[in-house]
């Protein structure tokens, strides 16, 4: 999961600041505060959304189930992290700034960012999930 953090991180950085000299100290911030308060949160998410929507759509196939499951947690993490990433980049005096970056950041990285996120939610979770119950 540090890889998917510190690459969507690394694009919305980039999306932001180009190749200058300040993107790697701001890529690497922001990497660390996706790593240490995002994932955590992450988890957490997944697995009540998965219950969730399991309640609300019983009847759906299951990988109908992780893929609608990727498309919510894409949307919902890329957002954080976008906002992480132009806050480490503009601070948060100005919002017009920042929702510009924001902005920015997520289009950039949202294609990327939902491959690796339906990748998650439909291969490595249930390989995951099955061996913890075994």
């Amino acid at each position: 999961m540090g890889s998917v953090a510190g690459t969507l991180t690394g694009i919305m950085t980039w999306a932001n600041t180009g190749f200058s000299e300040i993107f790697l100290p701001n890529w690497g911030i922001s990497f660390l505060k996706a790593v240490f308060v995002l994932l955590p949160f992450a988890f957490l998410l997944m697995g009540l959304f998965d219950k969730l929507l399991s309640r609300i759509m019983p009847g759906l196939a299951p990988m109908k189930l992780r893929i609608v499951l990727g498309l919510i947690m894409a949307v919902i993490m890329q957002s954080l992290m976008a906002v992480i990433t132009a806050g480490t980049e503009a601070g948060f005096g100005d919002m017009t700034v920042v929702r510009e970056l924001w902005l920015n950041a997520f289009i950039t990285a949202f294609p990327v960012g939902l491959v690796l996120a339906l990748v998650l939610t439909t291969t490595v979770r249930p390989w995951l999930m099955a061996m913890l119950r075994a």
